[in-house]
């Protein structure tokens, strides 16, 4: 199954975050499913990234690379 999840899944797909359910992170993790990240999602993160905020502490290279 493809799927397309949001820029919120991402992150907390990447991380060991408990915001992603513990089903939704099996889901993700089946061999027939095929997670795939959009362009906007991927410029979402670096660009927030980049802005240093206090409350959105994340490696986007590292992030991109677990995916």
């Amino acid at each position: 199954m493809n799927l397309l999840p949001d820029t919120h899944v991402l992150l907390w797909a990447a991380d060991t975050s408990d915001r992603l359910r513990e089903d939704g992170r099996t889901f993700l993790q089946r061999p027939e499913t095929q997670p795939a990240f959009s362009v906007g999602s991927i410029w979402e993160v670096a660009i927030k990234s980049g802005m240093g905020r206090s409350d959105f502490r994340v490696d986007a290279i590292c992030c991109v690379e677990r995916c």
